[in-house]
């Protein structure tokens, strides 16, 4: 830290001397007024200047060895302070034009992570396979009676990736609907048990049977909703909404039934009428 230290000695002019205020605007805004004693005006002021000795950047202004300069060291005017002087005239006028506020950089977004948002279209590609309507006994029925129907639809899970994030996705029957092939259909909460199952017998009616008025063939399906779960690693995570897979088709005989009066049932007569 250099400091300049500059005493001016003025001749005791006639007139009165200039009061203390006479300093301009710039040189108060710089430090560089002082006090006068009516004879002799003293001005000081610092400014810190880079040195290209290596030893005297060690030094303080006593050439003493140190670092910074301690507390009472008095510090010059900052280098706004002397570019804003220099633009100001002795009335306080500014004359250089304002700096333009560089635009600040733009703050560097990470790119958003986290769970990525699946819906249950997504999860197509993970569905159960089809399954076929069975209906008993045989998928043969009697035309005028009820025909049993059963789905076999169990709970499944299925693994796999989507999005690049490996996942695995569980599938639990909701909803089985029923199409009979005669222009009828049902939409049903159960897969339905068989007669045996059920403790009844055949050809009573059941949650899931269904009564076919004519004889024929008739290409039967049902179709299964599923709920779904999917888990990425921390647990069971509900996806809103139901997942349907198709059927396949499969064909149920309508019998036609004739009633005979006859003497002997088909074990003990064979040959006899309906045997």
């Amino acid at each position: 830290m250099l400091t300049l230290m500059l005493m001016l000695m003025l001749a005791a002019p006639s007139a009165p001397a200039e009061p203390a205020s006479a300093c301009t605007t710039s040189s108060q805004m710089m430090g560089l007024c002082g006090s006068t004693d009516g004879s002799s005006l003293t001005i000081s002021g610092a400014q810190q200047q880079p040195s290209t000795d290596p030893g005297t950047n060690s030094r303080q202004s006593n050439g003493s060895p140190g670092g910074p300069s301690g507390p009472g060291t008095p510090s010059g005017p900052s280098q706004e302070a002397i570019d804003l002087a220099a633009c100001m005239d002795d009335s306080g006028t500014t004359r250089c034009a304002p700096r333009p506020n560089r635009p600040a950089a733009p703050a560097t977004t990470p790119p958003a992570t986290g769970t990525p948002t699946i819906t249950i279209s997504d999860l197509a590609r993970f569905a159960p396979a089809s399954v076929l309507a069975t209906a008993e006994p045989g998928n043969v029925g009697i035309a005028g009676m009820p025909t049993n129907f059963t789905a076999a639809a169990t709970p499944q899970i299925q693994g796999g990736e989507l999005f690049g994030v490996p996942l695995r996705v569980r599938f639990v029957p909701a909803g089985y609907d029923y199409t009979y092939g005669d222009g009828s259909s049902a939409t049903l909460t159960t897969p339905g048990q068989t007669w045996k199952a059920l403790g009844q017998a055949q050809f009573t009616p059941t949650p899931t049977s269904h009564v076919y008025r004519e004889p024929g063939v008739y290409p039967a399906r049902v179709d299964i909703r599923y709920t779904a779960q999917v888990d990425l690693g921390g647990g069971w995570i509900d996806v809103p909404g139901q997942l349907t897979t198709s059927g396949a088709t499969q064909e149920i005989r309508i019998l036609e039934a004739r009633t005979a009066l006859v003497a002997h049932t088909c074990d003990e007569n064979p040959a006899g009428v309906g045997c």
